[in-house]
């Protein structure tokens, strides 16, 4: 079985946000061999982007050793992925009523072309997708917003 985990999962758990436990023992089974990681190459700009503007090399160097010792399947954007990309983008829509974001939609391409069981992410813009079973860490998506979403993000599913 192979899952992808979405970058805001590897992120939460390093800046230690809200939540991050539950990063962690998603991470955890992942590392104990539960399931196989399957990453998009476009998560390594969005993980190493974060770093870098926090000037933190040290954090960045020490998630991709976290990242790699998983062993995950990575695939580049090719030009399957991109097309794929390219109709997700065109028709699926996020709770704010916006297009899903490019890299969101590379995410879920390759996601798709792989043939991922899971999608584990954190972000509510996965909240409508309906290619994929979509997960948060150790709970479903709505509830994951519902404990750990600033305001805004709950606001934007339809919960108080």
């Amino acid at each position: 079985m192979m899952n992808l985990i979405d970058t805001g999962i590897f992120l939460c758990l390093a800046f230690e946000e809200p939540g991050f436990e539950e990063c962690g023992h998603l991470l955890d089974r992942a590392d104990f061999g539960d399931f196989r990681v399957l990453l998009s190459s476009m998560q390594f700009t969005e993980i190493h982007t974060a770093f870098l503007r926090v000037e933190d090399a040290a954090g960045s160097r020490e998630i991709a050793e976290t990242i790699w010792n998983m062993r995950p399947r990575v695939r580049d954007l090719d030009v399957e992925v991109a097309k794929t990309a390219a109709e997700l983008r065109s028709t699926v829509k996020t709770p704010g009523g916006r297009w899903l974001a490019l890299a969101d939609s590379v995410i879920l391409s390759t996601a798709l072309q792989e043939g991922a069981n899971v999608v584990y992410t954190i972000d509510p813009d996965f909240i409508d997708v309906k290619q994929v079973r979509v997960m948060a860490p150790e709970m479903e998506l709505r509830e994951w917003i519902a404990n750990y979403g600033t305001r805004k993000q709950r606001k934007r599913i339809g919960l108080k």
